[in-house]
């Protein structure tokens, strides 16, 4: 009898670093790729995000993916499923795929965050969109939508406000 191992690679990160050549801008927010899907064989991805005061992504769902996010810093206005929640550092939020949520930072200082994603696969669709708006004065929202639909991804409205 045969047995297949899908041994896994082991490796570390220091600060400021991610799986990628460089930080991903996803519509104004730096995002550090800490764990994709082939780091974990499909079962998630894990992203380092940088939120700006004011920013944050406008309202969808995913049909894909479960997601969790956890503050590390700063203060976070979530929406998930209609229900606004105010994180402050160590709070967190799950939304399950076909979940309806956002979340913004409305404070004046930078908000650090850690977002997991399950099943992997959504560090693509992160650097494609990276890739996309990369040098633009401003999001290209027409592709960046359509991009979204490939994803299994529903923009139903604007960031919060």
């Amino acid at each position: 009898m045969t047995t297949q191992s899908n041994k896994l690679n082991s490796f570390s990160l220091k600060a400021g670093q991610g799986r990628t050549a460089e930080p991903l801008d996803i519509l104004g927010e730096e995002v550090l790729v800490k764990l994709t899907n082939s780091d974990t064989n499909g079962a998630a991805a894990i992203f380092h995000l940088t939120v700006p005061p004011m920013s944050g992504p406008p309202l969808h769902r995913h049909s894909r993916e479960d997601e969790w996010f956890y503050v590390l810093q700063g203060r976070i206005t979530a929406e998930i499923a209609g229900q606004q929640v105010v994180l402050d550092a160590g709070g967190s939020g799950y939304a399950s795929r076909g979940t309806v949520h956002t979340f913004q930072n409305f404070g004046d200082s930078v908000a650090q965050m850690l977002v997991m994603v399950t099943p992997g696969g959504f560090n693509q669709f992160f650097e494609e969109l990276s890739s996309l708006n990369r040098g633009l004065p401003s999001p290209d929202l027409v592709r960046t939508e359509q991009m979204m639909n490939d994803y299994g991804i529903e923009l139903l409205g604007p960031p919060l406000s």
